[in-house]
């Protein structure tokens, strides 16, 4: 005579299967927030176009989705696909909806709030005839006051983003070819430009 499955035994082989769709949709997404995070940084030391690293970003989020939904598919009833389907459409609208720049500033700032006083003290104390370091560029305000420019990255067809430093009120600069202007305020006179 056959035995039945237990009310245990059925959750627990479902729970393997789960489990690692569970892994392989979280960590699809969360490397799809991270190449949106670090996508700024990313383009600026690689000639790969941030058109490409986003496409990207969510081509690993579609096949992680996928590959997870895949693995659920046989173990889910139709109301726990219903939810699958219901977490996934969250996280696409989280996704989408996030700032990614107002983000990446913000973060990026308050991360290494030093390194940019140290970054004013220094050039603020360049001998006469001295440049400022590599990646530091001083651009002239509206007021005619200078700001201390920081470049995250360079677009097409040269247009410039980062971090400027302004003494007086924010204005547009030329960024590179393009102007620029202040967008997401940071705080101590720093702001992100774009």
């Amino acid at each position: 005579m056959a035995r039945l499955p237990t009310v245990g035994s059925v959750a627990e082989n479902r729970r393997p299967g789960l489990v690692l769709a569970a892994v392989v949709f979280v960590l699809g997404w969360l490397l799809a927030a991270a190449l949106n995070y670090f996508i700024l940084s990313v383009s600026f030391v690689t000639p790969v176009p941030v058109g490409v690293l986003r496409t990207a970003a969510w081509l690993t989020a579609a096949v992680a989705t996928a590959v997870s939904a895949w693995l659920a598919w046989r173990r889910l009833s139709r109301p726990g696909l219903a939810g699958f389907a219901a977490v996934t459409v969250a996280a696409a609208v989280l996704m989408a909806s996030v700032n990614w720049v107002h983000f990446y500033a913000t973060s990026w700032y308050a991360m290494h709030r030093p390194d940019y006083a140290e970054v004013l003290r220094y050039v603020d104390h360049l001998p006469p005839g001295e440049g400022p370091p590599r990646g530091i560029s001083r651009l002239d305000g509206d007021a005619g006051a200078p700001v201390w420019f920081i470049r995250a990255r360079s677009g097409i067809p040269g247009c410039a983003e980062g971090f400027a430093h302004f003494d007086g009120s924010p204005g547009s600069l030329d960024g590179a070819g393009c102007a620029i202007r202040p967008t997401v305020r940071l705080g101590d006179g720093w702001w992100w430009v774009e």
